[in-house]
């Protein structure tokens, strides 16, 4: 994780000051749960993407992001992705897996880690996952859901005006930042 502190994420974002970065996390799952919902956000206009994962492990988190990737082709993912501010779960430890792409070999994001036990470094995903937690509440297996479910979960939260945006839903200000065609590639 070199490089990749919270202290480096900080001084990244000073120099990118036009970029929005997203925040990434796990929803808390039972133990006996084989499924976990991987959850993304880009903070600034709490735009949410859900993704369930079955026994979940970093090569399996490395292709969301290479299937993101497909669908939204290099330079638009790096657009919508540049950076990415997640905990030290032992899934995002393919670092270069989740930062480089596999069909240009370039670099389409930056990774970073939180500080240990530092969950406030990335509270647009932790507030996120409190949200989703009314869909899916604690102590309550998810084995149940598959990415329909879980889509059809995102769509109210991407779909819900909000009072940050000044009423706007979050599928609104990212068809504004990165066009309706972007969307549509996402979803």
């Amino acid at each position: 994780r070199h490089n990749r502190t919270f202290i480096d994420y900080l001084a990244y974002k000073k120099t990118h000051l036009n970029e929005l970065g997203s925040q990434m996390d796990f929803l808390g799952s039972i133990i006996s749960d084989k499924k976990s919902i991987l959850v993304i956000i880009i903070p600034e206009i709490h735009f949410p993407i859900l993704k369930i994962i079955e026994n979940k492990n970093s090569e399996k988190v490395v292709n969301i992001f290479d299937e993101l990737e497909k669908r939204l082709g290099y330079e638009k993912f790096n657009e919508v992705f540049p950076s990415i501010l997640t905990d030290r779960d032992p899934c995002f430890s393919d670092i270069l897996g989740i930062e480089f792409s596999k069909e240009t070999g370039i670099q389409r994001t930056y990774l970073f880690f939180c500080d240990a036990f530092k969950s406030n470094q990335k509270a647009s995903v932790e507030n996120l996952n409190k949200q989703i937690r009314k869909f899916f509440p604690k102590g309550k297996s998810i084995d149940n859901y598959n990415q329909d479910d879980i889509d059809a979960v995102n769509k109210i939260l991407i779909e819900s005006p909000l009072f940050s945006l000044d009423g706007y839903s979050p599928k609104q200000a990212f068809i504004t930042l990165f066009g309706q065609e972007v969307f549509d590639k996402l979803f």
